[in-house]
């Protein structure tokens, strides 16, 4: 049996097929429609369709059927970076409402596809490419963003583009999301469109406020450096205007919702009363939910969160009628389920557990994402609006769960640690229907690998507070004596490792190379109880560090792991836990693989990093030993810092600056950039390159097996 190496791993075709993406159900419920990668790319996404009843899929159209115009714009790259959606083809579809066309998005360009001859017609302008293209609830209206401006077109009468918003500043750009809007706030949407078409609301975005920085960009002749203006920690952050247009008259009003004159536009919804919007604060700690009135644009607060550390933003508010609305809060210690109807409130869960999602809601009943058993676990629940009674649906492991626009489909993504990722689509008066199911059998082709493969095994362990400390462990198979292990880690807030779900194969490409791994979520990280997420208020890179060590410490005490070749590798906020790790933890992390890190909370962007430790001004102290530079001087453990240059996330500043900080105390480390490479290095000759150096690294400071002998299957 074949060893897993990073040349197989990011290779075509991929051992694991990419789950159906954009799943969409034509509106009688009787074709599903969704994308999938080619059969000669994954990246390049085709569109399908299948029986529900049956599952029977087969491909509909073709990406290569649909030619571009011109290269993807910055905005389009930028796009792709926010939502790390990097697949190209058909990367959106939406069914007319009648059922007749669909259509498809693709190379920054609408498309009609017509159901009953197959035919297809380009239906935003010729020779230009835009973002943000959505079809209008009915089906009667195209809009798109071009160059910063938004326009609409009739679809019914090919008529004539229409502007909405326009300007020749550069800095200014109308109906499409910001950079912190979308990488921090996770709203991607810049307008949005009212149910009876009548009005179309949008933004109006001016980054003139925000201080340029300078970034890498490679190009054929070499390297050109590229201004980008970034809103550092403190500093000031785009100024976003809203606007609602009324299509019949032509007229725009401006919507003066905020507060104050930095509070974020977090969420936009059209209600049957009017426009919902969500509005947070700079500081985070208050967030409101506002009714505007469309008839005189008067507004009302409706629900008001507020907290000693930050409030969580979240897409769970949900209309079930006029004035009776679901909603998530956190208020009593972690993310349950509320109703907000007539002006009265009823908590709906309780108790251990969060809710993470509502998927659907009719005036009965409600299906949400949750756990209430263990956070390693996620399953679909029927709670009943009357009584509050609770009902599991699923099996054990790992259920990650959406649903149609409708919420009439609800597609259900499991696996759990013995079982590839299985695609199921179900609704309440339809049995389940697989889409995916993955069969490891001698056609399949991980099945070479599967004489190697290991499967990991889940535990916990205490926190010095007394919380529980969840932990996924690999050990490699095969291999005698004791071993180095690698802990790989991420430990930001908001995100989740450690789960009873089908592990990615980089553990496999560690373990398979002599390392065990340990995965382990500290506290800080995502998917947990309040008092767990809130424990790095106002400073970071403590207690998550403190955590990690735990766990190496207990993995130093296995039998088959050599407590003196512990390394840790981690990406983004890992690579910051990786350098936090080796610099504050040193008797414990001999090596660290560091990838692009921040180094240095001051110049990460202001949204994500002013929710946890405030403004500078306000928290020096904080921002001082949350930084990695002041630890250096106790690092020992040899380090491998990689960083892409165009990163425009975690810009290159922070690797140059670590960089002159340890050469001025003579710490020999080793370096590598990867030019024109962005913060998720998705490039597959990165990936290849960058995991190959790894554990090449790895390899070298931490040592082979004593005891290697020889894998069964050699």
């Amino acid at each position: 049996m074949a060893k897993l190496t990073p040349e197989r791993l990011f290779a075509e075709p991929p051992l694991f097929a990419e789950p159906p993406r954009q799943l969409r159900a034509a509106p009688d419920g009787a074709c599903l429609s969704f994308l999938r990668g080619a059969a000669d790319g994954s990246e390049r996404l085709d569109l399908w369709r299948a029986d529900p009843t049956t599952g029977a899929c087969e491909c509909w159209i073709r990406s290569a059927e649909l030619a571009a115009a011109g290269a993807p714009t910055a905005a389009e790259r930028a796009a792709m970076q926010r939502r790390r959606f990097f697949a190209g083809g058909i990367t959106d579809h939406h069914w007319l409402p009648d059922q007749s066309a669909v259509l498809l998005i693709a190379a920054g360009s609408g498309h009609l596809l017509d159901v009953a001859t197959g035919q297809m017609r380009q239906v935003t302008p010729a020779g230009r490419r835009f973002t943000d293209i959505k079809l209008s609830p009915r089906g009667r209206w195209l809009s798109y963003v071009g160059d910063g401006n938004l326009y609409l077109r009739r679809l019914d009468d090919g008529g004539e583009e229409r502007t909405v918003a326009a300007s020749e500043n550069p800095n200014i750009s109308f109906g499409i999301a910001d950079f912190l809007a979308q990488e921090e706030l996770h709203r991607f949407d810049g307008h949005w469109w009212r149910p009876d078409e009548r009005h179309i609301a949008f933004t109006r975005v001016d980054v003139g406020p925000v201080k340029p920085c300078q970034r890498f960009a490679a190009h054929a002749d070499g390297l050109k450096l590229v201004e980008q203006r970034y809103p550092f920690a403190g500093e000031a952050n785009p100024e976003t205007a809203f606007a609602l247009h009324d299509l019949e008259t032509g007229a725009t009003h401006w919507i003066d919702y905020a507060d104050a004159a930095d509070d974020y536009l977090a969420r936009v919804a059209f209600v049957k009363a009017g426009l919902a919007l969500q509005i947070l604060n700079r500081a985070q700690d208050r967030l409101r939910l506002k009714l505007i009135r469309l008839g005189d644009l008067s507004q009302r607060i409706l629900i008001e969160e507020t907290s000693n550390t930050w409030v969580d933003l979240h897409d769970n508010f949900t209309e079930i009628d006029a004035d009776d609305y679901l909603w998530t809060s956190a208020r009593d210690g972690a993310s349950h389920l509320y109703r907000y109807r007539n002006g009265r409130c009823r908590q709906l869960t309780k108790g251990r557990g969060r809710v993470i999602k509502v998927l659907s809601a009719d005036a009965r009943r409600v299906l949400v994402s949750a756990w209430f058993e263990t956070p390693t676990e996620q399953h679909l629940y029927q709670i009943d609006l009357g009584t509050g009674e609770r009902t599991r649906l699923t099996e054990p492991g790992w259920h990650e769960l959406t649903a149609t626009a409708d919420g009439t489909w609800i597609i259900d993504h499991f696996s759990n640690l013995s079982t590839p990722t299985a695609v199921r689509v179900g609704r309440a008066d339809r049995p389940l229907c697989a889409l995916q199911q993955p069969d490891l059998d001698g056609g399949h082709p991980y099945h070479i690998h599967l004489n190697r493969h290991v499967r990991p095994t889940l535990g916990s362990l205490t926190a010095e507070d007394g919380q529980d400390l969840h932990y996924r462990l690999t050990r490699p198979g095969g291999l005698d004596g004791r071993l180095p292990l690698i802990v790989y880690v991420y430990g930001g807030p908001g995100a989740q490792k450690v789960r009873n779900d089908w592990p990615p194969l980089l553990l496999q490409l560690f373990a398979q190379h002599g390392f065990g791994v340990l995965e382990l979520d500290n506290r800080g990280s995502g998917n947990r109880e309040r008092a767990f997420e809130t424990a790095i208020h106002k400073r970071l890179g403590d207690v998550e560090v403190r955590d990690q060590a735990r766990g190496a410490q207990f993995a130093a005490g296995l039998p088959w792991v050599d407590g003196t070749r512990i390394g840790v590798f981690g990406h983004s906020y890992g690579g910051y836990m990786a350098l936090m790790c080796l610099a504050r933890a040193p008797s414990l992390f001999r090596a660290a693989a560091a990838v692009a890190p921040v180094t240095d909370w001051r110049l990460y962007d202001s949204c994500y990093t002013e929710r946890y430790l405030g403004q500078p001004a306000d928290n020096p102290a904080g921002y001082q030993d949350s930084a990695v530079l002041p630890h250096l001087d106790q690092m020992r453990g040899a380090l491998l810092l990689m960083h892409g240059m165009s990163d425009d996330n975690v810009v290159f500043t922070h690797s140059l600056r670590l960089m002159q900080a340890l050469q001025a105390r003579n710490k020999l480390f080793e370096f590598m950039a990867y030019p024109n490479a962005k913060h998720a290095m998705q490039q597959k000759t990165v990936a290849i390159h960058r995991f190959n150096l790894i554990l090449d690294f790895f390899a070298r400071h931490l040592g082979v097996a004593a005891h290697e002998g020889r894998h069964p299957a050699d």
